[in-house]
């Protein structure tokens, strides 16, 4: 059980950096590894705000003639969204922390899912979103995390002021300048097989895309069912940074290996999580973290074109 003694109020905070990585060979010499860029997000929403919501998605299922499972993850979900909303009116001395952490999934699912409204052929992302667990601590495989994870980042790249169409095969293509750019989304559940993924990734891309990114979502290789708890925002961008930076230390020979022999160029690796904070307030946060890897050597021309993207990535809205 989680006291809680206020209602947590909207709050966003934005965070980026780039750097250029170097490797050092056993001759001495020094080259570079490739360049990364991190752009990270923390935001809450009052209960009666996350309620409304989940009354938005039930309406988006009602408004597309498709039904929406009362047993599914989602419809569950969306339920307790309602109820932490009641109950904080009712009684807001006490809330539990299973109704807290639900409303905080449907936070996020909604900011990737509502946007589709304007999708031609929604009725398939919000069918796989009612296609097994969506529970966002959880660890168990599904097409609806892999489909969240799709829609979570091209409503993002939408946000940032992306030309993002959904599609397949990959999974989002980008008009971008004069360059038609695909994205591979790829939801990692282990790390025992990831150049498997990176290879279907390239794959899905080259044959029909000027270059590529894969877009690779790290949130299920964290420990089930546990949430972050440090002392200030800067500590949790901090800790997540360093996730993904770990990933891409322990990968680094797929990456390399993939991303360095055809269009593939670029790989954007994110994780996200409810963090509890120590220190500030709202002490309740979704937070997210996404890291851009660029292969180096690349020609003048593309290497200004995928640092262009990147910068309007990381400073978009």
């Amino acid at each position: 059980m989680l006291m809680v003694t206020t209602n947590p109020t909207h709050a966003e905070m934005l965070r980026k950096s780039t750097e250029r990585l170097w490797d050092q060979h056993q001759s001495g010499l020094i080259v570079p590894a490739g360049t990364v860029s991190d752009f990270s997000r923390a935001s809450s929403q009052t209960y009666l705000q996350i309620k409304e919501k989940a009354l938005a998605l039930e309406s988006l299922y009602t408004d597309c003639n498709l039904k929406l499972p009362p047993t599914c993850d989602l419809a569950r979900l969306i339920a307790d969204a309602k109820l932490l909303s009641d109950s904080w009116l009712t009684n807001h001395s006490k809330l539990e922390m299973r109704l807290l952490l639900h409303g905080f999934h449907i936070d996020r699912i909604a900011d990737a899912v509502l946007p589709i409204r304007s999708v031609l052929e929604k009725e398939r992302y919000l069918n796989l979103l009612t296609c097994g667990s969506l529970d966002l601590l959880g660890r168990e495989k599904s097409q609806a995390k892999n489909c969240l994870w799709e829609l979570e980042l091209w409503s993002t790249l939408c946000r940032h002021g992306f030309d993002a169409t959904l599609t397949e095969p990959p999974d989002i293509a980008i008009l971008f300048e004069d360059s038609k750019i695909g994205i591979a989304c790829k939801k990692i559940y282990s790390e025992k097989h990831v150049q498997n993924v990176l290879s279907e990734a390239v794959a899905q891309i080259e044959s029909a895309f000027e270059f590529g990114i894969v877009g690779i979502n790290l949130d299920d290789l964290l420990p089930a069912h546990q949430i972050l708890r440090t002392t200030t925002r800067e500590t949790m961008s901090r800790r997540i940074r360093d996730s993904n930076a770990q990933f891409f230390r322990t990968h680094e020979r797929h990456f390399r290996k993939y991303l360095s022999c055809g269009r593939v160029i670029a790989a954007l690796v994110s994780t996200s999580l409810v963090v509890e904070l120590r220190e500030g307030k709202p002490s309740l946060n979704n937070a997210g973290q996404s890291t851009i890897w660029t292969i180096p050597g690349l020609e003048a021309e593309k290497k200004e074109q995928i640092n262009r993207f990147r910068d309007q990535f990381m400073d978009g809205a």
